[in-house]
């Protein structure tokens, strides 16, 4: 079985042992393996691809860029590798892994067939911190799990030029869910008040992206119940609130794709109380949009492990996901289905 080491940086990992094995996954404490132990041991989980890569191992950067990267980082993740292009395995095997997490993670380095890649070298106090409870996220028979459900719904979604022309409706709407997902990542703990509308925007077209069953099918009351058709078991009473919320997402959405923003800004902006002569912009909701990105969150795992599940339905396999969502708005047994699927991949997910 091909594998691929995602390196990440921390706070101190708390676990005993240099590695933990976990059925085919290993979570590796790097605070307890030198960098010149650590190839010695990924050399012979991952094999390199040929003796150019045994002779050249840094090919995408060098040993010292390696050493600096090494030194930011504090565990890592040794975990299979499905992607049918080698290429690619990076990306979908560290999408999921922000699936089940509650934050988009960033590598320091990974090793696959190819050798040592470098991403970052250096990283700032606050991402560093973002990572700190990973062994109660990941070291557990969950994480392994919950990888292997989703995995294979999103093999070959990374944009390949070879393909793409190949791709039916279900897999664009798929590829560009997840590229959206992935972009999320630049608001996380950072919001502007000039702009935070723009992350509702985007929030918002996710939703569209994964329930819509075709153009202009995309209203909020539509999307809403839908979710609820999805999540609404999961989060049981507290999905009134979610209810809500979300339509004050879309409503927030529209104002600021249609021009709107500007007038809630100037008349939330006050003066200081002791300088009357400063301006003081109306603060970020943060925790508003920290919930409207779980609840996202939970519906595209959803979503992909519905996907997942009905094309193996002879009456359902020619059918979207939307389109199944939408008919279990009235179908009771379908829903009831729905609702036990959605139950089982949550079930598995990391919550805060």
């Amino acid at each position: 079985m091909r594998k691929i080491f995602l390196a990440f940086p921390g706070c101190q990992v708390k676990i005993s042992e240099k590695r933990k094995k976990i059925g085919e996954f290993e979570f590796w404490n790097l605070e307890k393996i030198s960098k010149r132990e650590f190839l010695n041991l990924i050399k012979k989980e991952i094999k390199p691809f040929n003796q150019n890569v045994r002779k050249n191992y840094f090919g995408m950067g060098s040993k010292d860029d390696y050493e600096k990267s090494y030194k930011e980082s504090t565990w890592g993740i040794l975990l299979p590798n499905y992607s049918k292009d080698n290429s690619a395995s990076r990306y979908e095997s560290l999408f999921v892994i922000n699936l089940f997490s509650d934050l988009s993670l960033p590598v320091m380095f990974y090793v696959d067939r190819d050798g040592v890649t470098v991403k970052k070298t250096t990283l700032n106090i606050h991402k560093k911190s973002n990572c700190y409870n990973a062994k109660e996220k990941f070291a557990n028979k969950k994480f392994p799990q919950f990888y292997e459900l989703l995995v294979s719904e999103i093999k070959g979604i990374n944009w390949n030029a070879c393909e793409v022309l190949e791709w039916n409706r279900e897999q664009w709407r798929l590829s560009l869910a997840c590229l959206l997902f992935s972009e999320l990542e630049q608001y996380q703990k950072s919001k502007d008040v000039m702009i935070w509308q723009k992350e509702c925007a985007e929030i918002v077209t996710l939703y569209e992206t994964l329930l819509s069953r075709y153009k202009n099918d995309n209203g909020s009351y539509k999307i809403i119940q839908r979710v609820e058709i999805l999540l609404g078991n999961h989060y049981k009473k507290d999905f009134e609130n979610i209810k809500k919320n979300l339509k004050i997402l879309f409503d927030y959405r529209n104002e600021f794709v249609h021009g709107g923003f500007f007038d809630r800004l100037k008349k939330a902006t006050r003066s200081y109380s002791d300088d009357k002569g400063m301006a003081q912009l109306p603060k970020v909701d943060c925790e508003f949009l920290e919930e409207q990105a779980e609840v996202l969150r939970k519906t595209l795992i959803v979503f992909i492990y519905l996907k997942k599940k009905f094309k193996k339905i002879k009456a359902l396999k020619v059918l979207s996901v939307p389109e199944i969502v939408n008919i279990g708005i009235m179908d009771i047994q379908l829903r009831k289905k729905i609702q036990k699927y959605a139950n089982k991949i949550l079930k598995l997910t990391y919550s805060k």
